[in-house]
């Protein structure tokens, strides 16, 4: 499944490089401090942030999900049903980057 360029910089988030999947899009989205949320997944093109999610946590990864009701890029609307809201705090951050320079080295 592709990324949609376009509309993740309209949304405010970097352009996906050529390596990104799906996954390491979300995660790398959420490592500079951005708010991913179902609607705005599924307007770039990612469907399954659920499943997205589920991956993410058996792979050790620490993140805060909360629920709520958001604006839908499509209509901008605040529909009335609550989605996954996908974010890391700034520790979360710190012990992420920390994580990936321990790896590199």
């Amino acid at each position: 499944m592709m990324i949609h360029t376009d509309k993740c910089i309209e949304l405010g988030f970097s352009k996906p490089k050529s390596y990104h999947n799906q996954q390491s899009y979300v995660l790398s989205v959420i490592a500079k401090g951005g708010k991913l949320n179902t609607r705005m997944a599924r307007y770039i093109g990612i469907h399954n942030l659920h499943s997205i999610i589920s991956k993410l946590k058996k792979k050790g990864h620490k993140f805060t999900l909360e629920h709520g009701r958001v604006a839908c890029p499509f209509t901008g609307k605040v529909p009335p049903h609550p989605v996954d809201i996908l974010s890391m705090s700034y520790e979360q951050i710190e012990a992420y980057n920390n994580e990936r320079s321990r790896q590199e080295n």
